[in-house]
C-alpha cells in the first residue's frame, strides 16, 4: 500500500502539537501541503519551523476555531496560499478534568465551543470549500465517546456528540463526493496526556490489551489511510486507535499466561 497526497491540501485545525501535527507531517511527506492552526503563537511558529524544515510546504496561522469569522478566514487564506482543500481536520480540542457538577460555566462553554462547536463550523466551511471537487473529512472523537470517564464528563459529551455527527454528515455529503470519518485515539502519550499518564500510568495501561501507551505517528497513519483513496468507500465510520483497550474485562492475564507458559 502506497498512500499519497501528490497535489493535495490538508488543514488541520488544533496542528501546531500532538496528533495533529504529527499527521501534518506525515501527510506532508506524503506529498501534501498542509495548513495548521492553533491558538498558541510560539508553538505555531515551532511547528512550521519543523514542517518546513522537512521540507513541507506549509501554512499556518493562530485561530480561534469557535470563531465562524476566524475560522472562515483561515481557510481561504489557505487556499490562496496552498491552493483548493482535499482533506478538512477537525482536530482541535481541550480537555478538562473536572466532574460535571464541578464544571463552570465559563469552562463548559471554552468546552463545547472549542471541541464541538468548532466540528460544526468546520463541516459547514469545509463543506463550501469542497463540494464542487470532493474531498475528506476527519473528525476528532475520543475513546471518552465510548467509556466517558468520572472527572472530564463534559469531554466525553462533546466526543460523543461528534461520533454521532460523523454518521449523519457522512450521508448529508455524499452527494458531494465529500467522505467523512471520525479517529477515536486511547490513551495516546501527547502533551495533553502527560500529567495523567505521570499520574496514573499503571492504572492506565491495565485495561489497553497492548500494554502500551500509543504515540501520535500511530493515530496519524490511521487518519491517512482514512483520508486516502484506499479508504474510498468508508464513511460514516469512526475508526478506534487504542491498543485493544476495553476490549475486554482482563487482558493482563493473556500476559500472565504467557508469563506462565515460558
Amino acid at each position: 500500500m502506497d498512500i499519497r497526497f501528490d497535489n493535495k491540501v490538508a488543514l488541520i485545525t488544533g496542528g501546531t502539537s500532538g496528533i495533529g501535527l504529527a499527521f501534518a507531517e506525515l501527510a506532508g511527506s506524503l506529498g501534501a501541503k498542509v495548513a495548521v492552526c492553533g491558538t498558541n503563537p510560539n508553538k505555531l511558529s515551532k511547528a512550521l519551523e519543523e514542517l518546513r524544515g522537512k521540507g513541507i510546504t506549509a501554512y499556518g496561522e493562530t485561530c480561534d476555531v469557535s470563531d465562524s469569522a476566524a475560522l472562515q478566514a483561515f481557510a481561504d487564506r489557505t487556499q490562496a496560499e496552498l491552493g483548493p482543500i482535499d482533506i478538512w481536520v477537525s482536530n482541535a480540542g481541550v480537555y478538562p478534568q473536572h466532574s460535571i457538577i464541578d464544571t463552570t460555566e465559563e469552562v463548559w462553554d471554552r468546552t463545547v465551543d472549542t471541541n464541538l462547536k468548532s466540528v460544526y463550523l468546520g463541516a459547514r466551511i469545509g463543506y463550501q470549500a469542497m463540494k464542487e471537487r470532493g474531498g475528506v473529512m476527519l473528525l476528532a472523537s475520543s475513546f471518552a465517546a465510548l467509556f466517558p470517564s468520572v472527572g472530564s464528563g463534559v469531554y466525553a459529551a462533546t466526543k460523543s456528540a461528534i461520533s454521532s455527527m460523523v454518521r449523519t454528515l457522512a450521508a448529508e455529503l455524499a452527494p458531494y463526493g465529500i467522505r467523512v470519518n471520525g479517529y477515536i485515539p486511547g490513551v495516546i502519550d501527547t502533551e495533553m496526556n502527560q500529567a495523567l499518564i505521570a499520574e496514573r500510568g499503571e492504572q492506565l495501561l491495565a485495561p489497553i490489551a497492548l500494554r502500551t501507551f500509543g504515540h501520535a505517528e500511530d493515530v496519524a497513519w490511521a487518519m491517512a489511510f482514512l483520508a486516502s483513496d484506499y479508504a474510498r468507500y468508508i464513511t460514516g465510520t469512526c475508526l478506534e486507535i487504542s491498543g485493544g483497550k476495553m476490549g475486554v474485562q482482563n487482558p493482563s492475564k493473556a500476559w500472565q499466561d504467557k508469563e506462565t507458559r515460558g
